[in-house]
């Protein structure tokens, strides 16, 4: 039987909805596997940018290269410095979001179960734009919103990524990321792998010819002139107009920068490597990065996935390039990095496209954005890459609201307060004036976006990956619980980086238990509790 069942009678347009010419638009910008190495974040000490460019005013100058875009987008909106995903993965963290409901809520845990719909206890959930498109709401876009844009078949199952059957007035598929129709080649650095994701290099594909900047081309025009047309990954022409009587929710997910990381050289060359200097510090730190108080069996089993695989595969390319030694890692990790920073301003050149037709559209006053990346990314820290993994590198992620009608939601503000992607679907909801279908778990920003620095805020978040296996952030612990019992505590003031697991030091045993008590207290929460 059917955990939720979402009875469309209690979703029929209320007539308490606010007039269309009164409800705020809405524009969500998804930037994939982004990590919070943003220029308004690269002050934190867990950002491991820290270490790679160990000189502030360098450092500084280096994310300024990196994220414009987005910078100039932060100086509208409310930042959230501590924004953490659901999970670090990009199916449950998306599903998450646009459900309303948490991984331990749902069952999907891992995007290889395939679309949410085929998983049985959520197959009739009501989404973010389903729910608004039921309220009056035109709901389109395009590019990896849900975990993938396009609709598949493999073995006579159909799995429906964008929910084009559910969630969308009109959805549009497109291809995505670095490449583009014109099909020209890459040249592959001498450091990264030939196969798989893990490789990088050279992108003879000029951005404005890439699938995402395409895409972002396309939703500026949307937004400029009310009307856009654009081919699909079907050769089909299609016309998106907005209507004039109806409020508009725009969805626009950037691929990049999702591996591989292939860029035009003028990208590279905004990251030289030899600006990296705290590299070599930081190498002697992992190399000797002590993982024998990492719990067996779970935690373990984490540390084997793909990310842990990476940064030996780093050590190995460097040694057949250059030779076995210290300085062969330190060159060729110098190459992923920079492949990854290029890739990530890459995706801002998009994000600046989209944001020119924001501020071009005529509905700019009374347009709400959020730009969000779905989790965090492992860059070397703790000896990983990718995600995967319950650590703060996997989950911090970056979170903009930008809202026009809300003084520090419009100027640059920030909030210290902790927040989750999972807090999205509530707040749009209350932004648009409508009720919180009953389903939904997570919190209202919105007094946030008034009062960023409010005292009555619950600062405990929480995030999952795989059934069982949970992590609690505070502003000063991390708390990370797995399903066989193995546990990880971390004091984030003099260990932001999470290197010494504090479980079983006798001074952190009460604090454990308060931890404990308050993951507990997390996982049983239910919908209603957030009204």
């Amino acid at each position: 039987m059917k955990l939720f069942r979402f009875a469309l009678q209690s979703l029929v347009l209320s007539a308490t909805v606010l007039a269309a010419d009164n409800r705020p638009n809405f524009v969500f910008i998804a930037v994939d596997d982004l990590n919070h190495y943003a220029s308004f974040l690269d002050d934190q000490p867990d950002n491991f940018l820290q270490k790679v460019y160990p000189d502030p005013s360098v450092r500084e100058a280096v994310t300024r290269r990196l994220t414009p875009h987005i910078q100039r987008l932060a100086d509208q909106s409310l930042i959230f410095r501590r924004a953490y995903s659901p999970s670090p993965l990009c199916g449950p963290s998306r599903t998450a979001l646009f459900t309303g409901l948490p991984a331990h809520v749902s069952g999907y845990y891992d995007h290889n179960q395939g679309h949410f719909r085929l998983h049985e206890p959520i197959a009739e959930v009501v989404t973010l734009p389903q729910y608004l498109k039921q309220q009056g709401y035109f709901t389109t876009g395009l590019g990896k919103l849900y975990h993938r844009g396009v609709v598949t078949e493999q073995n006579g199952v159909r799995n429906d990524w964008p929910d084009m059957d559910y969630s969308w007035s009109r959805w549009i598929e497109r291809d995505q990321g670095i490449g583009g129709p014109d099909g020209l080649p890459w040249e592959y650095s001498p450091y990264s792998e030939q196969e798989g994701y893990f490789r990088w290099g050279l992108s003879h594909t000029p951005l404005k010819r890439s699938w995402d900047y395409l895409n972002a081309d396309y939703a500026a025009t949307l937004l400029e002139n009310g009307h856009a047309t654009i081919t699909d990954r079907h050769q089909v022409e299609r016309t998106i107009t907005l209507p004039e009587d109806q409020p508009f929710f725009l969805g626009v997910g950037i691929f990049t920068p999702h591996m591989p990381w292939f860029v035009p050289q003028e990208f590279l060359d905004l990251f030289p490597t030899d600006e990296m200097t705290g590299i070599d510090s930081a190498l002697i730190g992992l190399m000797n990065y002590d993982a024998q108080d990492i719990p067996e069996g779970i935690a373990r089993d984490f540390l084997s996935l793909n990310g842990q695989e990476d940064f030996n595969t780093i050590i190995a390319n460097g040694a057949r390039v250059d030779g076995p030694g210290t300085q062969s890692t330190i060159n060729a990790w110098r190459s992923a990095l920079q492949a990854y920073l290029a890739t990530t301003a890459f995706a801002d050149r998009s994000v600046g496209r989209i944001l020119e037709g924001i501020e071009a559209s005529p509905a700019h006053q009374n347009t709400v954005v959020a730009l969000w990346g779905d989790h965090g990314w492992h860059l070397g820290e703790k000896r990983r890459f990718r995600k995967h993994s319950l650590w703060d590198g996997a989950n911090h992620t970056v979170l903009l609201i930008r809202d026009p009608a809300r003084r520090h939601a419009s100027q640059g503000h920030a909030t210290e307060h902790l927040a989750t992607l999972q807090d999205l679907y509530p707040t749009v909801v209350a932004r648009a004036g409508l009720r919180r279908p009953d389903h939904v778990h997570g919190r209202n920003l919105l007094p946030l976006l008034d009062q960023p620095e409010r005292t009555d805020w619950e600062d405990a978040i929480l995030m999952t990956f795989g059934e069982g296996n949970h992590a609690l952030r505070t502003p000063d612990h991390y708390y990370i619980r797995y399903a066989d019992g193995g546990i990880e505590l971390y004091d984030l003031v003099q260990d932001p980086l999470q290197i010494e697991n504090l479980t079983d030091s006798p001074p952190y045993h009460s604090i454990r238990a308060q931890l404990d008590a308050k993951l507990d207290e997390l996982l049983a929460r239910s919908a209603a509790a957030f009204n």
